[in-house]
């Protein structure tokens, strides 16, 4: 039986898997015979440091390590076995390192229009040169203003959610939590030993956020295993949940 941690984008929370949880974990027949096992044993979304459930502190002041450590805590607290670790936007390159670290790899990486700089760069040089100068624009005003860094509605409407349905935006903008700037700041170093687990890397075509070029690179640059296309924009997890539940349960 497999189990599943899913782990969110910079400024979100496990609330933005529902949907996709719901799908993994539904039954495949209704009603279900109670004989009959669930394809996926353990869903489990993670809610990183200083976001979602975890908000109350200063979602700024996070380290990269700190998430890092959350997922291997997350690994170890649950009893997660036969792992699919699955890593979102600017998670790809904390999933990456927390396999590395695992007493046990995942059985299977996957990344969804995961973000990996290149080796000594920061998480943020890896992101679309619009999303990269909205940054430090956004980020200044609020350095001003002595406020969280949030992206504003529009920003989230013209970025992350570009094709979504209006009233699915809607839906969804009040939960988009600060941004942790100094994750995105911090410069990534991942091993030159290779990835402990296979890899499978699906791109996003109508992402703002992370080129859909860019992502074919990365996905080329490590080695995937299997790169998955769909036609969704960076918040697949709420536009396209049951086309992505069904590429997660290809390793179930």
């Amino acid at each position: 039986m497999t189990d599943y941690l899913l782990v969110h984008g910079a400024g979100q929370g496990a609330w933005v898997w529902g949907r996709v949880w719901g799908l993994l974990t539904a039954p495949e027949e209704h009603p279900p015979r109670l004989h009959k096992a669930r394809k996926a044993n353990r869903v489990f979304p993670l809610d990183l440091p200083g976001h979602g459930t975890d908000a109350e502190g200063d979602t700024a002041a996070v380290r990269l390590e700190e998430c890092v450590q959350s997922i291997n805590r997350a690994v170890e607290r649950e009893g997660l076995k036969d792992l699919v670790l699955v890593g979102h936007g600017s998670s790809g390159s904390l999933v990456l390192q927390a396999a590395a670290e695992l007493p046990q790899p995942p059985k299977r990486i996957v990344l969804i229009a995961g973000v990996v700089p290149a080796q000594q760069r920061s998480l943020i040089s890896a992101y679309s040169q619009r999303v990269r100068m909205g940054y430090r624009i956004f980020s200044f005003l609020s350095s001003l203003s002595r406020q969280e860094f949030k992206l504003p509605g529009h920003a989230i409407n013209s970025y992350l959610c570009n094709t979504m349905d209006t009233m699915d935006v809607v839906q969804s903008l009040g939960f988009f939590g600060p941004l942790p700037t100094r994750v995105l700041k911090s410069r990534v170093s991942l091993g030159e030993n290779g990835l402990p687990s296979p890899l499978t890397y699906v791109v996003l075509a109508q992402d703002k956020m992370i080129t859909p070029e860019a992502q074919r690179q990365t996905a080329e640059r490590f080695g995937s295993e299997e790169t998955i296309e769909i036609e969704a924009c960076h918040q697949v997890m709420l536009e396209k949940p049951e086309e992505l539940a069904e590429v997660l349960l290809r390793y179930a």
